[in-house]
Order: structure tokens, then sequence, then C-alpha cells
């Protein structure tokens, strides 16, 4: 017995770890473009979490602002572009896979999603959850590290507009619909070993998770899915362990210029490591926004508190599970 005990120890321990850095809305255009250019540092949103993130064998976000080289600079409004150059930042942080399936992919219309396509492809960064058609962006896209290979899908659903969908013959994104995505992650199990879902999802400021998302986030672990990574709600949410998944309802900002409230200041690193196929454990890390453009990782356990204690408010009101009391 004691043979077979200290087998089973060598096994997981001889498993190399593998490490997953996701962070939320990474927005480069508008006031963050501003600064960027001021300093004349294209790092500069990244240069106080670099350091962390690119340490992961994958760094994963969600990119808010499209791609664009025609037009002038956005420096106000809701309508997002983001400059070429501004690309140089990601690639310093690590950034290896970006989602696009977000309400402001096709802010410069389809000439910037296919714009978007060709850059990230240029600078070596992958991307999921849109492409040139519909059948381009419902496919996972595969990233291998130490023989363990990793799926990503992404969707966007309940926030307009919904025009920015991909179509038989149009570029655009993945549309939030929990049958085509159960078909998706079907079809992606052949392939993968782990796959991780990115939902844009949810009502702005508001820090418990509607309908749409938990039950798009709980149909996504039922199908086969790992881990569920939201955004869109621009303030951090609620986490649940559901099943043999994770769901973390909304990540927060990242990189955004939403100065006006501690809320949308705040947001979510997640360190999620893996052996071989398995979750082995999981870590929040809290950042505070400086600056219109720039997340720093909190050292203090008061504002570390801040953070956590209003993710576990919200944990409290999430509905109850199959079978919990």
């Amino acid at each position: 017995l004691n043979d077979l005990v200290n087998f089973i120890k060598k096994e997981i321990s001889d498993k190399e770890e593998i490490t997953l850095f996701a962070v939320g809305d990474i927005m480069l255009s508008r006031y963050v473009g501003t600064k960027i250019f001021q300093s004349g540092d294209w790092r500069l949103p990244f240069l106080k979490t670099a350091e962390v993130i690119s340490e992961g064998d994958i760094t994963f976000g969600n990119l808010e602002s499209p791609f664009y080289n025609q037009g002038s600079r956005i420096k106000e409004g809701m309508v997002f572009k983001a400059e070429p150059e501004t690309i140089n930042g990601l690639t310093y942080a690590g950034f290896d896979i970006l989602s696009l399936a977000n309400n402001h992919f096709g802010d410069q219309g389809r000439a910037d999603m296919l714009y978007t396509f060709e850059h990230l492809k240029n600078h070596g960064i992958e991307y999921t959850g849109a492409g040139h058609n519909f059948q381009a962006a419902h496919q996972a896209k595969i990233i291998e590290r130490k023989g363990i290979k990793f799926a990503f899908l992404a969707y966007t659903g309940g926030v307009p507009p919904a025009s920015y969908q991909a179509t038989s013959d149009q570029a655009g994104h993945a549309w939030m619909d929990i049958d085509q995505m159960k078909k998706d992650i079907e079809r992606t199990k052949e392939a993968a070993d782990i796959i991780i879902i990115s939902m844009h999802s949810g009502v702005e400021y508001t820090l418990y998770p509607n309908s749409y998302q938990i039950n798009f986030a709980r149909g996504a672990i039922d199908a086969g899915a790992n881990i569920v990574l939201g955004h869109h709600p621009h303030v951090v949410q609620a986490f649940e362990t559901y099943k043999n998944g994770i769901i973390f309802y909304s990540l927060g900002n990242f990189v955004f210029d939403q100065m006006w409230s501690e809320e949308t200041r705040q947001g979510l690193i997640v360190k999620i490591v893996f052996r071989g196929e398995k979750i082995a454990i999981f870590e929040l890390i809290p950042v505070y926004i400086y600056d219109y453009n720039q997340p720093q990782i909190i050292q203090n356990k008061t504002g570390i508190d801040l953070i956590l204690n209003r993710i576990y408010q919200a944990n409290q009101k999430l509905p109850k599970q199959e079978g919990e009391i």
C-alpha cells in the first residue's frame, strides 16, 4: 500500500505545472491612447504588471478596442479605435491570446475587423471569438503548452449591437447562443485537453451577474468546459466553483480610463495553475488603475480586502447549484 501511495505521489509531482494568467477589459483608445502618446512609451499601461503576467505559460485578456490604421486618433466618445503602434504594449506584457468577442469589436466597421486579425497575427498574438465568417468565429483557438492542449472559445451577447456578429460570408464575432456554444464545445473536445470560454455579457457597473450570464456560464461547464472568464460589466463580480469547473463572472477593468469610481478602477488578474489536465490551484490578484491607463497590483491588505470582500458579497447571492442545500 505504501509503495502504491508513493507511486501516486510521484506521478502527481512529476507532472509539469502550467500557469494561465487572465485579465479583464483592455481598451487602448480614448484617454488611454492619449496617455500612451503623451508618454512616448507604447508599453505604458503594462509597465507595472508585465513582470507578473508575462511569466505565465499562457496570458489571456479581452481586447475592447480594435486596431485600425485609418482615420484620426480617437480621443473621446464611445466608439473606440486603437492605434496600430499600441500593440507593442501587448507584446511587451506577454499576451498570447485575446478575445475579440465584445461590443466594441466592430466600432470602425468590417474593415477594422480584418485589419485587427492581420495585425495580431503579424505580432504573434492569437485571437478567439471572431473570424472572417461564422465558422471561423466559432472555431476554437488551440494553444499547446508542455504537451497539454488548451482550447479557447469566446462569445458576446445581451450587449448591443448584434450587427457585429459574423455571418456565413461576413467577418464578425461569435454571439452568445447556448445551443451553438454546446456544439462548439462538443466539437472542440476531440482536439483539446482543457476548454476555456470567454463570456462578454452582463449589466455594466453592477456587482451581481444576471441570469443570462449564469445560465450561459454554467451551461458551458455542463457541456464540458473547464473555465469561464467573464468581461464587460467593468467591475469585478462573483466567482464560483461549479461541478468540475470555475466561473469568473467578471474580472473588471484591466487597462481602462474609467477613473470616475473606485469600482471601475478595480480589477482582477486571475492566476490558474494546472498540473497536467487538472486545475491545481487558482489565485485572485487585485489591481487598481492609476492615471487613466495603468493597472498596478495592490500591495496593501486594506485595498486587497476591499475588492475580495465585494466579491464575497456577490458570491453569497448566486443562485444555488443543483443539490446544494
